[in-house]
């Protein structure tokens, strides 16, 4: 024959596994988790053999093997543990085969039992006329005796049912011989760890004449444990009892197999555990500080309210921030919580522990623990607890000092979070980047104009036309392959599918049905790059289907008529309905976007715009995180580190460009819906 081609329909996790181990052996199998996926399969391709576990979502083996008969007559295997179900009742529905999945050697059985089923008679060895060749009874005990496996015979009909006969392997799993065991009931190798259950099992079989098999720990002669594999069965002369036979085959190795891999899936359900217990604890960390970044402006008041709140979380009992003064000979504390009363403010670097002087000079995190660290001020001993971290407080290689952070369990600062303590280093090297480069601003003006575009080929007109809705332009961002995306919202997003009929649309995009917030890929920035090369800004833009109105910022000194003309040039009646002299940032929007847009990555960009564009900024919140990381397909952790990411660099860049008046007044003002705007 040539490769076997096979169902396999199986829905556990170790799927994967039996296919490619037979896959290894020359077969070809095709995976199904469910029973009509496995029927599905059968009905619309030819295969030799259907393998299949007894328990199917929904189903079972026999009901799925009763539908391939229906469709075709091909062999049927069911693969699965011996308790499963009534292996009897499988084979009376009229199953070819049964692989018990609970042996060590069970793909090696069900790839045998696969070519036995699907060999045509046709290649099948000739038949021979065995007559006169058939074996003797001596013949057959040697062969009983010298078989691979324990067999023992009992005697029911003796008080006790006694062992009448035991082969040599028997002998050779137990270390008895003859003397010691023939007579006996072979409960003597029952022992303290035997399961009372198993006993019972088999003493209840022997009452009801049935055959059964357990698994159940023994005794060697020499007090070994190990694990047995027994089935007996009742055999008969003219229908009467005269004998149970059983069959022993040690496991032990594969038990032992099986505890290692029970023991690996609670070491890593332990794993689990503790990495929530750290994200619980960790994520109210991460807010706390980010909240203190965010409010307030001076140094001395930032790292004293980040070594408070580190304190105060769960798992640590002291911090502080410090640099290096301009010698490089000490390193003077800005903030400490949780230390020793007498600490003083200055210390100088070769008192200090190693790690301190390493996580200095390697700009990496430094963690050492009690008895492991060379002793020194700061380290564990010196504080009183059992373990600390140095974290470097690094932005755009320039250095900002040092956190130092204690913990008085083993738990605390291990692998995970000093990966946290690491980005929260950057954190709030970038605050105190923003911190040290702001400058306080003069006030100053621009001029705000308000311009109305009466002309249907404008391109959020032609949209607002599409789909018979009032269009509201949100920001326009560079998408890949020189396109352009741009996110807008609308009054009615039921006819959103039409829009990639416009010439100038590549892709449509919903992202919020209930705030109706969509995003077009499109083929130019045009006018909205157009307009902010000539420096206007926009603040906001409505569109119907024949009128447009923009608000744009200009500088105090730009010549609007500039403005017109460029929309003139594109545009038919476009028409200046306002102009105000405002009082304004000294940067404009654009000029922040931009910056804004150099820090940010494509991926904390593509954040910010969804979480904005889902209202994730509202207070109630329409959305959760959740929610917001699976519009993008990533988990809630990687959607908060993005966006604390984002939210840091954005914060960080308007404290840099604003001044404290002018920070206030900045929400008025669009600030940030022109950000994406430009970006």
């Amino acid at each position: 024959m040539g490769t076997i081609r096979t169902v396999l329909a199986y829905p556990h996790e170790d799927a994967s596994e039996i296919a490619t181990a037979l896959e290894e052996r020359g077969h070809e199998v095709a995976v199904a988790k469910r029973a009509t996926e496995a029927l599905a399969k059968v009905g619309s391709e030819s295969f030799d053999c259907v393998i299949s576990a007894y328990t199917l979502p929904g189903d079972d083996g026999l009901t799925l093997f009763d539908g391939v008969c229906e469709l075709d007559d091909i062999p049927f295997i069911l693969f699965d543990e011996k308790a499963a179900f009534d292996i009897e009742e499988a084979f009376n529905a009229g199953i070819d085969r049964f692989v018990a999945k609970d042996r060590a050697d069970s793909i090696d059985t069900l790839a045998e039992k696969i070519t036995e089923v699907t060999t045509e008679l046709v290649d099948y060895p000739e038949q021979q006329d065995i007559s006169g060749h058939e074996p003797e009874q001596k013949e057959i005990v040697r062969a009983i005796d010298e078989a691979p496996i324990g067999m023992t015979v009992t005697d029911p009909s003796l008080p006790d049912n006694p062992v009448v006969y035991i082969n040599q392997a028997w002998k050779n799993v137990t270390g008895y011989d003859d003397e010691e065991v023939l007579g006996r009931n072979l409960r003597l190798l029952q022992g303290p760890e035997t399961d009372s259950q198993s006993v019972k099992q088999i003493t209840t079989a022997i009452e009801n004449e049935e055959p059964t098999t357990v698994e159940l720990r023994n005794y060697r002669r020499d007090g070994t444990p190990f694990w047995n594999e027994l089935t007996i069965a009742p055999i008969y002369d003219d229908g009467e009892l005269v004998h149970y036979v059983g069959f022993q085959n040690d496991i032990t190795d594969r038990k032992r197999a099986q505890q290692l891999a029970a023991e690996r899936a609670a070491r890593l359900k332990e794993e689990k555990e503790t990495l929530r217990r750290v994200l619980g604890r960790v994520n109210g960390l991460l807010h706390d500080v980010n909240q203190a970044l965010v409010q307030h402006n001076e140094r001395p008041t930032v790292t004293e309210q980040i070594c408070e709140k580190i304190v105060d979380a769960d798992g640590y009992t002291a911090s502080w921030i410090g640099k290096s003064d301009p010698t490089g000979e000490k390193i003077c504390f800005d903030a400490i919580a949780g230390m020793p009363a007498n600490q003083p403010t200055k210390l100088s670097l070769e008192r200090l522990t190693d790690e301190v002087r390493s996580a200095i000079e390697s700009e990496q995190v430094a963690v050492c623990s009690t008895g492991s660290c060379d002793a020194g001020r700061l380290c564990p001993e010196d504080v009183g607890v059992r373990r600390c971290a140095f974290v470097p407080l690094v932005y755009d290689k320039k250095r900002y000092g040092l956190l130092g952070v204690y913990g008085d369990s083993p738990a605390v600062l291990d692998r995970r979070e000093q990966q946290l303590f690491e980005f929260l280093g950057k954190m709030i090297a970038s605050r105190l980047n923003a911190i040290e480069t702001t400058q306080v601003l003069t006030a100053d003006t621009v001029l705000e104009v308000e311009i109305a575009v009466e002309d249907d080929s404008f391109p959020l007109s032609q949209v607002a036309s599409q789909i018979d809705a009032t269009v509201e332009y949100v920001g326009l961002t560079n998408g890949e392959d020189a396109s352009y995306e741009l996110f807008l919202t609308a009054t009615d997003c039921e006819q959103l599918t039409t829009l990639s009929t416009l010439p100038f649309v590549e892709d449509v995009r919903e992202l919020s049905s209930d705030a109706c917030t969509f995003v077009l890929t499109v083929d130019s920035p045009t006018p909205f790059q157009q307009l902010a090369d000539h420096s206007a800004s926009v603040l906001q833009l409505t569109a119907e289907q024949k009128r447009s109105i923009l608000e744009l910022e200009l500088p105090p000194d730009h010549d609007v008529r500039s403005i017109i003309e460029l929309l003139q040039r594109r545009y038919e009646a476009v028409d200046l309905r306002s102009c105000t002299e405002q009082t304004a940032r000294e940067q404009t929007p654009y000029e922040f976007s931009a910056e804004i847009a150099e820090k940010l990555t494509e991926r904390q960009q593509a954040t910010l715009e969804v979480a904005y564009l889902n209202g994730y900024f509202e207070w109630p919140r329409p959305t959760d995180g959740s929610e917001v990381a699976e519009v993008m397909g990533i988990t809630r952790q990687t959607f908060h580190q993005h966006l604390r990411a984002a939210e840091r660099k954005l914060v960080g860049t308007y404290v840099e460009c604003h001044s404290e008046d002018t920070a206030e007044k900045a929400p008025e003002t669009g600030l940030f819906q022109t950000e994406r705007s430009m970006s």
